[in-house]
């Protein structure tokens, strides 16, 4: 499953393995089980790499102006445009083969949360909010999706924020967002008195602000996730992320790193799905032979791969591509759409082909299938992405 790599990418892969095998699989039983939180493992992690620099360019897209040319010289000094390109999603990658919800949980923190306020706030507002989210000394958690709106989450938002003199009011609630039960510090959408879909910052602690316990879950056991619950909710103004955002798109905007990260886990777990499996068919011996010799399971391996090859020239275009893409709403869709089925669809062949051992929790497998079904699901449905790969392709309004 080797890409050809050069010295540096192959020394980074080979670093991000063996981190996340070494310090991070021996803890995932316990998160899994609700024993012990990803947060201080997440720290460890940023020490032990040494991330304070490149996780800066890691955790979102579009810092402004002199801002983001310091981090991302400091961050990428030492890397090449390519490398970089390579590494920011190998790192996913490689946490996602140990632990989907790990990597779920960081995401939803570094990217979701502080890449949104690195590349729309205002210098204090990153100074203060972002930065101690990107170097994992806070934990942030990104409010978008409400009880009674998840496909229809901009039309359908019922979260208000009233102007009221130099403060903005907060009402309603969210749903189903990664690290709630836990978070220092929200990004909270709201609709204001103008009907504008606006992002604010919500500090855990603050008046009117509640979080629900921990959610039981199909998957992302070990991702804490919960409701925010905001009943007159006062913040400064100067928390509106950006004095408000000008961006018309800004939400469909976040929603498309969203949907990009999630299908760079979906690769995680394919690829890994794969390996138990092919490594077990060769392994396992029935009839006196090992069960790769059978046709119909070289067939079933045979087919995974096509998925995983597919899965892995999506995730690694533009690295594979030596440029960065231009990707459209509709290329992003349709690659999460993919990329989500097929980690779904290799998960479970590798089910099938471990039989009962596949159905054990020993054999990683079941676990990395409960996990990757949250993929088809968070960041836009199945149906949605099918929607809005239409509608941009025919030039009609989007969801």
């Amino acid at each position: 499953m080797d890409l050809e790599l050069n010295d540096t990418e192959r020394m980074l892969r080979d670093t991000f393995r063996d981190f996340f095998t070494r310090e991070i699989e021996p803890h995932v039983p316990a998160m899994e089980h609700g024993e012990l939180l990803p947060y201080d493992l997440m720290r460890h992690m940023h020490r032990t790499l040494g991330l304070d620099a490149l996780l800066q360019s890691f955790g979102g897209r579009g810092a402004r102006g002199a801002d983001a040319a310091a981090s991302k010289a400091d961050a990428m000094a030492a890397l090449d445009a390519n490398v970089a390109r390579y590494a920011r999603t190998t790192f996913t990658v490689e946490m996602t083969r140990i632990s989907p919800s790990f990597a779920l949980s960081y995401g939803a923190s570094t990217g979701l949360f502080a890449g949104n306020v690195l590349g729309k706030g205002s210098p204090e507002q990153i100074e203060r909010f972002a930065r101690p989210v990107l170097r994992t000394e806070k934990i942030g958690a990104w409010g978008l999706t409400e009880p009674g709106a998840g496909s229809d989450a901009l039309r359908g938002m019922r979260t208000t924020a009233r102007r009221d003199g130099d403060h903005y009011v907060l009402n309603g609630s969210k749903t189903f967002i990664t690290n709630a039960p836990y978070a220092d510090v929200f990004l909270i959408y709201s609709r204001t008195d103008e009907g504008a879909i606006q992002p604010f910052i919500v500090e855990r602690g603050t008046a009117g602000l509640s979080t629900g316990p921990a959610m039981q879950k199909m998957g992302m056991r070990g991702s804490p996730t919960g409701e925010v619950f905001l009943d007159d909710v006062r913040i400064p103004a100067d928390q509106l992320l950006g004095g408000g955002v000008r961006e018309r798109d800004h939400v469909k905007s976040s929603l498309a790193v969203e949907r990009g990260g999630l299908s760079v886990m979906s690769y995680g777990i394919a690829e890994r799905c794969f390996e138990i499996a092919r490594d077990y068919a060769r392994e396992r011996r029935q009839f006196g032979q090992p069960i790769a010799n059978f046709q119909l399971v070289q067939g079933r391996l045979a087919r995974m791969y096509v998925a995983v090859s597919n899965v892995r020239r999506i995730v690694y275009a533009d690295w594979l591509a030596r440029r960065t893409l231009k990707e459209s709403l509709a290329d992003v869709c349709a690659a999460k759409l993919y990329c989500a089925e097929m980690g779904t669809f290799v998960a479970f062949e590798a089910i099938h082909i471990l039989a009962g051992n596949g159905y054990m929790e020993e054999y990683v497998v079941e676990r990395l299938a409960r996990d990757a079904k949250l993929i088809e699901l968070g960041g836009g449905t199945t149906e949605m992405q099918i929607l809005t790969i239409a509608r941009d392709l025919l030039g009609t309004s989007d969801l």
